[in-house]
């Protein structure tokens, strides 16, 4: 080899190396990462598809069973805590005022105490008797009411506490009981049995409510996660199926054309001379509630969307040498629409699924909230919102905000992925 063609050769090798293709999946990758705001919104709506797909783990509660769910703590606001049930007992103590004696009373397994021991002697020379009561363990750290002491003998008092002023019971702050003396006007010599009312001020924290309470007392975080749940499934699922047959009936309606594109297009202009929000409100006062029948109303007043654009896109495609090789080999027609003209119809089909699908949950959102759309068993956030409604103008914002803003957001992320793909699916954009 000469020098010449040394040189030529490695001046070749540049343009070589630069002229190695990229695959489909890299270029797309890179140009959707070149813009901020596109990888922001994937990376919220992947966080909510998460967040929606391990509701059921990690949502604090779940809150539409009805045995997690107490009326009490209904529209709590944000940052309140779920407490337990104050505890409480009532013991009956067997005194016998003549004799020294003790009597104990075991707690069951749900109290913070296992027993409590009363002993009792009397007071040489008095109508009296030294009563001391004790708990295993200690009420110490427990927060308790001032202790009911009732039932006691005919004109007897106590030593310590308050009597009631038209009861004959006693209020006793709880340190006060671990010696007492309960002394007469008159002879103590009949056996008598003391009652002892105990009641914690309040029970422990099991949970915080971060986001408050709706006014069924279900916490709202848990709530909007599995309102997620249910909003994400019917506008994925509903878009899914609305683009199967759109999809199809627009490539058959452009390959096939004549009168069979007329019929299929015909029907499409119908459907789109409608409001979506109207036809959709006709099925569901047909069809009724439930998460099935809004999905069906929703693939319908959808398809003809998809129809249109695939039907533009495979009259484009169809004209194409490809399509003709196809059919010079002989290939059947279904071959050709789902072997060849399907893949090259995909990309703007795969844009307008994207703004569908938020178009969609936006969708299912209003009806749940004009309440034809998905019953209380099976909520949405448009259904939450909804219900949080009536309590705005009492203060309680919360309610129907929340569940808002996770709306709000999850459209936002949704068209944000879809403007992206829609200019990086675009071959008539300059790279």
């Amino acid at each position: 080899m000469s020098s010449i063609e040394t040189v030529e050769a490695d001046l070749a090798l540049p343009e070589q190396k630069a002229a190695k293709p990229v695959s489909p999946a890299v270029r797309i990758a890179r140009d959707f990462i070149e813009s901020p705001l596109a990888v922001l919104g994937l990376a919220i709506l992947s966080f909510i598809i998460l967040v929606a797909i391990f509701a059921p783990w990690i949502a604090p509660q779940n809150p539409y069973d009805l045995s997690e769910i107490r009326l009490e703590d209904s529209r709590q606001p944000p940052g309140s805590q779920r407490m337990t049930d104050p505890w409480e007992a009532d013991l009956g103590l067997a005194i016998d005022p003549g004799v020294a004696g003790e009597t104990a009373v075991a707690f069951g397994s749900d109290a913070p105490v296992e027993r409590a021991v009363l002993t009792w002697e009397p007071v040489p020379g008095q109508n009296a008797v030294t009563i001391r009561l004790s708990f295993t363990p200690s009420l110490e750290g427990i927060p308790l009411e001032p202790l009911r002491v009732d039932d006691l003998p005919r004109r007897a008092e106590l030593d310590v506490g308050e009597k009631h002023n038209f009861r004959s019971f006693w209020t006793v702050e709880p340190a006060d009981l671990e010696e007492f003396t309960l002394s007469s006007s008159r002879p103590l010599d009949a056996p008598f049995e003391l009652e002892l009312a105990i009641k914690a001020t309040e029970g422990e924290a099991l949970m915080t409510y971060w986001l408050g309470t709706d006014g069924q007392g279900r916490d709202m975080l848990s709530a909007i996660m599995y309102g997620l749940r249910t909003s994400l499934a019917v506008g994925v699922v509903s878009c899914f199926f609305a683009m199967m047959i759109g999809l199809s009936l627009g490539m058959v309606a452009a390959f096939f054309g004549g009168r069979t594109e007329t019929i299929i297009m015909r029907t499409v202009d119908l459907q789109l001379s409608f409001p979506t929000i109207l036809v959709a409100l006709m099925l569901l006062a047909i069809l009724g509630s439930g998460v099935e029948k809004v999905m069906l109303a929703l693939i319908i007043v959808q398809w003809a969307y998809f129809a249109r654009t695939a039907r533009s896109v495979a009259l484009v495609e169809r004209s194409k040498e490809y399509i003709e090789a196809a059919q010079c080999l002989a290939l059947s027609r279904t071959r050709v629409i789902f072997r060849h003209l399907l893949p090259n119809c995909l990309p703007p089909i795969i844009v307008v699924a994207t703004v569908q699908v938020a178009n969609a949950i936006a969708l299912e959102a209003t009806l749940s909230f004009l309440g034809i759309g998905l019953p209380v068993t099976e909520p949405s956030l448009g259904l939450l919102i909804s219900n949080g409604f009536e309590f705005m103008l009492s203060g309680r914002y919360w309610i129907s905000m929340y569940p808002g803003l996770a709306l709000l957001l999850t459209i936002i992320a949704i068209n944000l992925v879809g403007d992206r793909l829609r200019d990086t699916l675009n071959p008539r954009l300059n790279r």
